[in-house]
């Protein structure tokens, strides 16, 4: 239970020792070289670590390229759902039935694997506990919101519009993991930018369709 929020449920995840993070993920390798690994085996396997490491692994893989599956929205949609569970029911990670299903082959784990594990060791060593007021209480909340909103845009089919959000998440993410919320404002800097690029994109690309119309003959 949160001590500066007495009757809500959500509370600071534990910070992670940084050399954990990739190691963890290097475990999902092992665990699914044969037969690959369903979202739902990744959760449980990440679960019993942290949930945000869940968060971290959705963000990475939405930087992967996967031609004929549309793992932008699949991902997208997980990283909402387990965004919520993370202030509802951090234990239990909220993981949809028909997405976690979901089997991401060998091959794709591989490439993930091998694209993941150098990138978060680089980043990790970036990482430290600061400004820990932003990753815990209102800020854990603040951080929850914002990933979820990246979410919404991961999941939106945006060509390679979807990979400032992915990056924004993994980052956030690691801020969580590490209890840097200097990271974590980072990754709030790059998730609320690329939104506010988006709209005003949405906005005028709707504007132009207007102002073309109008011009038509008919």
């Amino acid at each position: 239970m949160n001590s500066e929020f007495p009757g809500m449920p959500f509370s600071a995840p534990r910070p992670l020792p940084s050399a954990s993070i990739a190691r963890d993920l290097s475990r999902l390798r092992r665990l699914g070289r044969v037969d690959g690994l369903t979202l739902h085996e990744v959760a449980q396997s990440l679960a019993d670590r942290s949930t945000p490491l869940i968060l971290l692994f959705l963000g990475l893989l939405g930087l992967v390229p996967s031609p004929g599956l549309p793992l932008g929205m699949i991902t997208g949609t997980l990283v909402i759902s387990v965004a919520i569970g993370m202030l509802l029911r951090p234990r239990q990670p909220m993981i949809p039935r028909s997405l976690g299903r979901r089997r991401l082959s060998p091959d794709l784990l591989n490439r993930f694997m091998a694209f993941a594990i150098p990138f978060v060791r680089r980043l990790e060593r970036r990482f430290r506990p600061r400004l820990s007021c932003l990753v815990s209480g209102v800020g854990l909340v603040v951080a929850a919101a914002v990933i979820i909103v990246q979410g919404i845009g991961l999941a939106l089919p945006l060509p390679f519009g979807n990979l400032p959000f992915a990056f924004g998440i993994v980052l956030i993410s690691l801020g969580l993991l590490t209890g840097d919320g200097l990271g974590a404002l980072a990754g709030h800097v790059i998730g609320l930018a690329s939104t506010a690029g988006f709209v005003l994109l949405g906005v005028g690309a709707v504007n132009a369709g207007g102002s073309l119309t109008a011009m038509l003959p008919w």
